[in-house]
C-alpha cells in the first residue's frame, strides 16, 4: 500500500485539470483551494533541523510528513510532491554568489551578495558546470534520493527567473545601468541566464523521471500544462518598454521549451499586462497582497485561456479578504487559491505582513471554508 493511497488524489488533480481546460464553474466546490502547511521553506515557519538543507533523507522526511500530516488535518485540494528546496539563489550561487547557511530560526539559505562588478567581468561569465557548481550539486543530490527512497512526485527547486538571477549575479545599479550602456552585453547575459535555466529544469526533469510539459509541483500546485515556472518579482518595478526589449523575448523561449508554465510576481504588475498576454504561458501566479482593484485588473485583462493562480500568504481574516478580493473580478472560471500557512507569519488586509501565534491547520481550514463561501456568494 503507498503512503498516499488513503486519500483521492486523482480527484484533486481534476479539481485542477479543469481549471487548466477552461471548465466552467458551477458550485464553490468545484474551485481548488490550496492552503499548504507546513510549508517547505523556513521562512515564518518553527523551527526545524539545520540538516533539512544537508541531508537528503533529512528534507525527505520532513516533506513526506508533513504531507501525511497537512492531508489529515485539512480540507483542501492539496497535492503531495517533493520540492527540494535551498532558498532562491540556487542558479546565481552556480555563477558565484556566496550563500549564506539557514540556521534552522525561520530562515532559508539565500545570496550574500553580487559576485560581478564590471563589465569585464560580466563579459568573461560561463554557464555554470551543473554537476560542480554552487547549490546544484546538492540539489541534485537530493533529487536522486528523493526518486530512489520515496514514491513521493518531484518537483522543481526554486526558479527564480533568469533576470531575477542576472540582478542577483550582477547587482541591480549594474543591470540598469548596462542597459543604457551596454544593451547588447546585457541581451548576451539574458541569453546565457535563460539558456542556463532552461538546461538545468531540463536536467531536473531528467532526473526525477517528470515530463517536460507538466509538472508535481510549481511553487506547490500540480500542473498538468506547463512545465516550468518563474519567480518573477522584479518585473512590478519594470517599465514594460524595458520588459519587452531586454526581458519577454527571452523568457518566451524558455515557456516554448516546456509547453508553457507560471509566471510568479507578487504585487501590483498590470501594467506589464501587454507583455504578459505574449508569453506563452498557462498561468498567471500572482500574490495581490491586499491590492483588490489591482488584482481584478490582472484577472480581468487576461486572455481567457490563462489560469489565474492566487498566492497570497496565509491572511489573518480570509473571510474579508477572499469577498474583496472577487468583488470587481468579472469571471471566476480559470482560477484556483494556492496560498501558503506558516506557523508564524500571517497576511493582514493591506498586505503587510505580521508575527502570529495560531494552529497553522486550523488557519488552513478556515482560509478554505472563507474563500469556498466567497466564492459561492459570486456564483450566486
Amino acid at each position: 500500500m503507498g503512503v498516499f493511497d488513503e486519500f483521492d488524489i486523482q480527484a484533486r488533480k481534476k479539481k485542477i485539470e479543469n481549471v487548466f481546460n477552461g471548465v466552467h464553474l458551477k458550485t464553490e466546490e468545484d474551485f481548488p483551494v490550496i492552503a499548504a502547511t507546513p510549508c517547505y521553506f523556513g521562512f515564518g515557519g518553527l523551527k526545524r533541523p539545520r540538516e533539512y538543507w544537508t541531508d537528503s533523507k533529512t528534507m525527505l522526511s520532513f516533506q513526506t510528513n508533513a504531507c501525511l500530516t497537512h492531508l489529515r488535518n485539512v480540507d483542501d485540494d492539496f497535492i503531495p510532491y517533493f520540492m527540494p528546496w535551498f532558498g532562491t539563489g540556487v542558479i546565481a550561487s552556480a555563477f558565484g554568489c556566496e550563500i549564506t547557511e539557514a540556521t534552522g530560526e525561520g530562515d532559508d539559505p539565500g545570496v550574500k551578495c553580487h559576485c560581478i562588478n564590471t563589465v569585464g567581468e560580466a563579459a568573461k561569465l560561463k554557464k555554470p558546470d551543473m554537476y560542480k557548481d554552487g547549490q546544484m550539486p546538492t540539489v541534485i543530490r537530493f533529487i536522486e534520493y528523493a526518486a530512489k527512497h520515496s514514491e513521493m512526485p518531484i518537483g522543481l527547486t526554486d526558479m527564480n527567473s533568469p533576470f531575477s538571477t542576472l540582478c542577483q549575479v550582477c547587482g541591480y545599479e549594474n543591470v540598469f545601468i548596462w542597459a543604457y550602456e551596454e544593451p547588447e552585453l546585457l541581451n548576451d547575459l539574458m541569453s546565457m541566464m535563460c539558456e542556463t535555466f532552461t538546461d538545468w529544469t531540463r536536467l531536473q526533469k531528467q532526473i526525477s523521471g517528470e515530463p517536460l510539459n507538466m509538472s508535481s509541483g510549481l511553487q506547490g500546485i500540480w500542473t498538468p500544462k506547463g512545465g516550468v515556472w518563474m519567480s518573477d518579482d522584479d518585473l512590478i518595478t519594470i517599465g514594460e518598454d524595458f520588459y519587452a526589449e531586454f526581458i519577454a523575448p527571452h523568457y518566451a523561449k524558455v515557456f516554448e521549451e516546456f509547453g508553457g508554465g507560471h509566471l510568479h510576481y507578487c504585487g501590483k504588475g498590470t501594467h506589464q499586462l501587454n507583455n504578459i498576454a505574449k508569453l506563452p504561458i498557462t498561468a498567471v501566479n500572482n500574490g495581490p497582497l491586499g491590492g483588490f482593484n489591482e488584482f481584478a485588473g490582472l484577472k480581468n485583462g487576461l486572455p481567457e485561456n490563462m489560469v489565474m493562480e492566487i498566492q497570497d500568504g496565509a491572511c489573518i481574516e480570509p473571510e474579508e479578504y477572499y469577498k474583496k478580493l472577487f468583488a470587481d473580478v468579472e469571471s471566476i472560471d480559470s482560477m484556483l487559491i494556492a496560498t501558503f500557512v506558516p506557523e508564524r507569519i500571517g497576511m493582514l488586509q493591506d498586505g503587510g505582513y505580521v508575527a502570529v501565534d495560531w494552529d497553522a491547520f486550523a488557519h488552513a481550514n478556515r482560509i478554505v471554508k472563507a474563500a469556498r463561501a466567497a466564492i459561492k456568494e459570486k456564483i450566486s
